[in-house]
């Protein structure tokens, strides 16, 4: 029998991600990461590979720093390639450019804060990058003093939009630091950019406009809508734009792929999808679009032709890798004949995949070999009826060493959002518990509710002004369809999740006693005071549709908090010291009641840790317990 997963396994998990395709499609170039950071570094460790497209010899490493090496991007003719790099300032990453046949790596930028992201020109000759403005010599020195006040919603940092030359120089500030920049690409004589009023996350609630942007830095409004637009790319000629615009506000909504092409007023290329669109880029001709949607618990890339609006299924049944910083993305050669992605699924890390494009893919790197021994559990996309009839799925995963007939104790495991999704995609991880459960023996349910993402725009929404009540019938008609199955013991149940996840689980302790443990990881509790959060206006505009203090009983019908006098359940509460999300106080509110309450509960503080944690060790700590306090409760294994 093969051997269990350990905490020695996860954390030796290299992840491959950004798979980029040369465009002569003899190579293709990625990135191998960690999911966490070590010692003093924000930023987890990472390198750029290269390996051959036909399989011809193994992946191998193309840069090596002391630490980070990300985003390789490869130079129109191939020649070279660039990629950002830490290598000189630990955390503060700049644009490098090699040889795409080897050598030494040229340092190109000198953004004192860093570059967030970068582009190649169509011709080569230059690259435009994003950067934010840096702290002044007056407000280091005055930081250093420790004269530091902040005033709230003034001294914005923004990002600006830079130009220089490849072949180095100085570099230019294109855009004014009047709004912030959140995407840019390349079009016709100059930009297009994406633009917010400031660098707030709290701006994601409020329209962002297409400028376009010309050499003299004067800028004009292309097209606005009423939600942001990203991402935004441009055709391999710098002739035409694509961008998503995806968002809701009251009853209005919206997921569109829009277009400008050359000589024509923007228009809709797609809406109103049955799944969500995650990705949008011009076939290399620039008469097509490259669509990536999420159906359900797989992700699915087709081609739209501009002209007849005809699309085609080019890759289903798969999963294209991502991160919670990251979008969806397939990359295709010059000439359009050939594609390279990373893919991942339930029981396999991501890989680099190549092939012809439309075609089925191979795999061409093979990573985690540690884990070539190692019995994971298998995982099925799963189907059941809410009571109210609506057709709710989510991912399976069953136990390491499965045996058929044999009942199982179950963890429901909730997702954050609530507009994400559970895929088909490796689940071992700090924020993915569903392999290391597997590993202890547990099934595991990750249901995707109404108001997740991959079922369209009306399921995605179907929740407002409803959080807590027809999403949690999903989940517990779903617990009692594994019951049905005979795969869930009904007397060994857990329940647990991040973000709306942990909201979810602490709804549950108030109104259930069916779960014998609970672990509600940075957990909204009390919707009134999550005003306090990095996104105040989240909640009024998209959620609950009216402001706390207009109709404050619509956020106390919604909050855990409220109905935790009924809370029985041994509950363990984690939070980061840092997030600014969902504050530290959320979880307090919840452990201080159960406290009085004389529930069994336990809670534990992540110090400098944001809503999505970092470090490895306080990683590997979620995990420790994650797997104790489910075995104690719901095993009734003594530690």
């Amino acid at each position: 029998m093969a051997r269990t997963l350990t905490l020695d396994d996860i954390f030796a998990i290299e992840r491959v991600t950004d798979a980029r395709i040369s465009p002569d499609g003899a190579r293709v170039a990625f990135v191998v990461t960690r999911e966490y950071t070590e010692g003093e570094h924000a930023i987890p460790a990472s390198s750029v590979w290269i390996v051959p497209f036909d399989g011809s010899a193994p992946a191998r490493q193309f840069t090596a720093s002391i630490h980070t090496d990300q985003s390789p991007r490869w130079s129109p003719d191939g020649r070279a390639l660039a990629f950002l790099s830490d290598r000189e300032k630990a955390d503060t990453l700049q644009v490098y450019i090699m040889p795409a046949d080897g050598g030494e790596a040229r340092k190109l930028t000198d953004a004192k804060a860093g570059v967030s992201d970068f582009a190649w020109s169509p011709d080569g000759a230059r690259i435009a990058y994003l950067a934010a403005d840096a702290k002044t010599d007056d407000e280091e020195k005055r930081e250093k003093e420790r004269d530091d006040a902040i005033h709230v919603d003034h001294d914005y940092k923004f990002t600006r939009l830079w130009v220089i030359d490849a072949a180095g120089g100085e570099a230019r500030a294109i855009t004014p630091p009047e709004y912030q920049v959140r995407g840019a690409a390349w079009y016709q004589d100059g930009w297009a950019i994406v633009t917010s009023p400031t660098p707030k996350e709290d701006d994601v609630n409020r329209a962002w406009p297409v400028r376009l942007v010309g050499e003299d830095g004067d800028a004009r409004t292309l097209w606005e809508g009423k939600f942001p637009a990203l991402p935004i790319a441009s055709s391999r000629d710098g002739q035409a734009l694509v961008w998503v615009h995806g968002g809701v506000v009251g009853e209005g909504s919206a997921d569109e792929v829009w277009v400008a092409l050359a000589g024509e007023e923007p228009r809709i290329a797609t809406s109103d999808y049955s799944g969500m669109t995650a990705g949008a880029d011009f076939t290399p001709d620039g008469k097509g679009l490259l669509l990536v949607g999420i159906e359900g618990t797989r992700t699915v890339v087709s081609r739209l032709d501009l002209g007849s609006g005809a699309i085609e299924t080019l890759l289903t049944g798969r999963t294209l890798e991502s991160s919670f910083a990251s979008f969806y993305q397939v990359s295709v050669s010059s000439d359009g004949t050939r594609m390279a992605c990373v893919l991942e699924d339930v029981d396999q890390p991501g890989e680099v995949f190549v092939g012809e494009l439309g075609a089925a893919p191979r795999q061409v790197t093979t990573f985690n070999a540690h884990l070539k021994d190692v019995a994971l559990g298998r995982g099925e996309t799963v189907e059941w009826l809410a009571p109210d009839g609506l057709r709710i799925e989510g991912v399976l995963l069953y136990p390491a060493n499965y045996e058929q007939g044999k009942r199982y104790p179950l963890i429901t495991h909730i997702h954050g959002g609530p507009t994400w999704q559970w895929l088909m995609r490796f689940l071992g991880g700090w924020h993915d518990w569903g392999q290391w459960l597997a590993a202890q023996g547990y099934a595991v349910l990750l249901p995707n509710p109404r108001g997740s993402a991959g079922r369209g725009r009306e399921y995605a929404w179907s929740n407002q002004r409803n959080w807590g009540h027809g999403d949690f019938g999903d989940v517990l008609s779903g617990v009692d369809a594994l019951i049905a199955r005979g795969i869930a013991d009904p007397d060994r149940l857990g329940i647990g999740g991040w973000s709306y996840g942990g909201y979810m689980t602490s709804w549950a302790i108030g109104h259930t006693d069916r779960f014998k443990a609970a672990i509600v990881g940075a957990g909204v509790t009390d919707l009134l005071s999550f005003q306090a959060a990095d996104i105040p206006t989240w909640l009024p505009t998209q959620m609950m549709l009216a402001p706390s203090y207009r109709e404050p009983e619509v956020y106390l019908r919604s909050s855990p908090i409220s109905a935790v006098a009924n809370a029985k359940t041994p509950t363990l509460i984690l939070h980061g010291a840092s997030d600014e999300r969902v504050r530290l106080g959320q979880g307090k509110e919840l452990y201080h009641a159960l406290q009085a309450l004389g529930v069994p509960t336990e809670m534990v503080v992540y110090p400098r840790e944001p809503h999505i944690f970092q470090e490895r060790h306080h990683q590997r700590d979620v995990l420790t317990r994650v797997a104790a306090w489910f075995n104690r409760w719901v095993k009734g294994e003594q530690s």
